[in-house]
């Protein structure tokens, strides 16, 4: 059965929402739906829950997101890519880089670039209440949000349904704001929002021609105010030639950390869509005043692009079905802001009125998976008479000088358990190495300028645990690169690495499993 996923994109001017129905192996799209925001609207959670009720859309599985201007975004990089460190890692470099403490702020992060052992990654912060706020609205709604995104890092998740390769700059042009998330291969790598939308054009062509802002909106869809039309806005080509110097700025702040492009430029394209894509000429006027190609998203291909555009605009639902996509399989992006208190937790009581029915049938499954298992025990009773018998054969030759216990087997197993204890305490282990070998190559293998201490050795069987702490960063790396030249040591898991606020620097834990054919000398 297809699980069905809402998208919210929660927008100033209008909510809308896609479905996405996701099965074991394909995605398909249910509905796009849009739900236009009156300006003295009551509740939104009223309207969005009526919304929902109307066209019958998912509340168990929604993504919304925070809007982009209520959140803040830090490209930091580190000398590992261990996902684990980076999640201790990335609070901690956040707060040394914002002027408050992070209690009031959720943070989150994805990984923007990996490149010879290192990584970029994009953090983002969203205040507490931000996140309380939307989730509030959204239950009052009976809407259960499952996923609270980055609006503008979300967006990175249409790289997994529409034509999107290479380097992109998506830029979702709404009623009050622009959100511009820059993708590399379909992975985000930045976000910026900017204050200049649809709703700025309007009132710019308003202001010039003396009109009600309803009438200036109707002028700007049906006759556009681009140059060179008889109709073009001084006034509103304007605010679009501000919304352009925004792109190059946003370009610009990022152009050191981009791969150099053999074709000079610093991306394919920048792909435009949300309501105010929709203005006439507002591809080539943005690529003119940029020297950037500009183009309008194109829907995906096959059928199932054909079912989007069937059922709605893509342009208008892009952003929906990014948020739609980042709860399917075909996930771009990772980040949730319900954490800690505003976690999500499963309501059991209603899990267990759903599964009343298959409780009844595996019930009935196991009473007869039970009479099943009494005819094979009374065979199994039958053939352990045997291997009794054999059993205590076999002792009697391997003791002969000793009287049968009362249980052959378990003797047997206890007397093979003592020789390979007696084994170990004498130093015989993986690869013919004792105890005293271990140690020494551990000590001969530390360089005497890398800065770590062990706290605590101990082999046990054939695992070596080491506990330690060292004051530079990037040691524990180095001293599992040293170790591992050793060949019956190449086998290291590094545990937590956790930072010492006593001492400073980093505690950290490592595990060595000894391999099996080891030699005395360094890898090849």
């Amino acid at each position: 059965m297809a699980r069905r996923i809402l998208g919210l994109d929660m927008g100033s001017h209008a909510v809308k929402a896609a479905e996405l129905r996701q099965a074991l192996r394909e995605l398909g799209v249910g509905q796009l739906r849009a739900l236009p925001l009156a300006d003295a609207a009551p509740s939104l959670a009223d309207e969005v829950r009526e919304f929902v009720q109307t066209y019958d859309l998912p509340r168990d599985f929604a993504v919304a997101s925070v809007a982009g201007d209520r959140l803040s975004t830090r490209r930091l990089a580190f000398p590992f890519t261990d996902r684990r460190k980076l999640r201790a890692a990335v609070p901690f470099e956040v707060e040394s880089q914002v002027p408050f403490e992070l209690d009031d702020f959720f943070v989150d992060f994805e990984v923007a670039a990996e490149r010879d052992g290192r990584a970029e990654v994009v953090a983002a912060l969203v205040p507490r209440a931000e996140v309380a706020l939307l989730l509030d609205t959204l239950r009052g709604a009976q809407v259960q949000a499952r996923v609270v995104e980055a609006e503008g890092l979300a967006l990175a998740n249409l790289a997994a349904l529409f034509p999107l390769e290479g380097v992109r700059l998506l830029a979702d042009i709404g009623h009050r704001k622009t959100t511009l998330c820059l993708c590399v291969d379909g992975r985000p790598f930045a976000s910026r929002t900017v204050p200049v939308a649809g709703h700025a054009i309007t009132q710019a062509l308003a202001a010039e021609r003396g009109i009600g802002e309803v009438e200036a909106e109707r002028r700007k869809l049906e006759h556009g105010v681009l140059p060179p039309g008889r109709d073009a806005s001084p006034a509103a080509t304007a605010v679009v030639d501000r919304l352009a110097r925004e792109l190059v700025r946003t370009l610009g702040g990022l152009e050191d950390s981009l791969a150099p492009r053999s074709d000079g430029g610093l991306l394919d394209e920048v792909t435009i869509f949300g309501g105010s894509a929709h203005l006439h000429r507002i591809e080539e006027h943005l690529s003119e005043r940029t020297g950037m190609p500009v183009r309008r998203l194109a829907p995906p291909p096959g059928a199932l692009g054909s079912a989007i555009v069937g059922l709605g605009d893509p342009l208008l639902f892009a952003p929906a079905l990014a948020l739609a996509l980042r709860g399917s399989a075909q996930a771009r992006t990772g980040m949730n802001f319900r954490q800690d208190e505003l976690a999500h937790r499963v309501d059991l009581g209603r899990l267990a009125r759903e599964l009343r029915t298959t409780g009844a049938i595996a019930g009935l499954a196991l009473v007869l998976a039970l009479a099943g298992v009494a005819t094979r025990v009374a065979l199994a009773s039958r053939r352990s008479e045997a291997i009794e018998r054999q059993a205590l054969a076999l002792y009697a030759q391997a003791f002969p000088s000793q009287a049968p216990p009362s249980n052959v087997i378990s003797a047997m197993q206890q007397a093979v358990g003592a020789a390979q204890g007696r084994a170990e305490t004498l130093g015989v282990y993986r690869g013919n190495l004792s105890a005293l070998d271990v140690l020494t190559e551990i000590s001969a293998r530390v360089p005497k300028d890398l800065e770590v201490e062990f706290e605590e050795l101990a082999i046990e069987g054939q695992v070596v645990q080491i506990r330690g702490h060292s004051p530079a960063f990037g040691s524990v790396d180095r001293l599992r690169a040293e170790l591992a030249r050793f060949e019956p040591f190449r086998s290291i898991t590094v545990g937590d690495i956790t930072s010492d606020p006593r001492r400073g620097g980093q505690n950290f834990s490592m595990r060595i499993s000894l391999q099996l054919g080891g030699g005395e000398g360094d890898a090849s």
